[in-house]
């Protein structure tokens, strides 16, 4: 069967014309495929699920009435656009109280529909070819795929006991033939 012409038009950085044709899995498909297996073998054990946020059960009875009703007001309908300025001067009150960071409201606050798609944004803003990502491990991957597609390298950071769970970053190499020589 001959490829769609489309097949052609893929992007280089995603895959180009191979882009679909890999037998990999994706990763959260991955951790779908444990869940069920670990609910098969032991369904004596409650699981606790800290996989890609979605919802085991239903909301509370509550927040689903509040839910109802806010779809039904005009106010509530259309994009969000870039946030309304509430929105935008309760972050900047929460950056200073939490993190003494002062922020410009009206110019430095910037809201996204999820953490996923403000990850998978910030490598499109600031990675070149060879530029390098740090990723911990376990981590939320989606910012070092997308900085595979801009052509930058993604530096593992593991998580481990004898470090509390924090990344180790005095563990990051100068230079390596895992880490480019941007870091030097």
């Amino acid at each position: 069967m001959q490829d769609p012409y489309f097949q052609e038009l893929f992007a280089d950085r995603i895959g180009g014309s191979r882009y679909g044709k890999g037998t990999e899995i994706y990763k959260f498909e991955k951790i779908k495929r444990a869940k069920r297996k670990a609910r098969a073998e032991h369904p004596e054990r409650p699981l606790v699920d800290f996989g890609i946020g979605e919802n085991d059960s239903l909301a509370p009875p509550a927040v689903r009435a509040r839910m109802a009703e806010e779809i039904h007001r005009p106010e509530n309908r259309g994009y969000a656009d870039n946030g309304i300025l509430e929105f935008k001067e309760a972050v900047a009150r929460f950056m200073r109280r939490n993190f003494a960071v002062e922020l410009d409201a009206a110019r430095e606050v910037n809201h996204c529909i999820g953490s996923k798609t403000a990850l998978a944004m910030l490598p499109a803003c600031f990675i070149n070819p060879g530029d390098v990502t740090l990723m911990t491990v376990p981590g939320y991957p989606v910012a070092g795929t997308h900085t595979r597609y801009y052509g930058g390298n993604v530096y593992k950071l593991p998580l481990l006991a004898d470090n509390d769970f924090l990344p180790d970053l005095k563990s990051v190499p100068r230079r390596s033939s895992n880490v480019p020589s941007c870091w030097s």
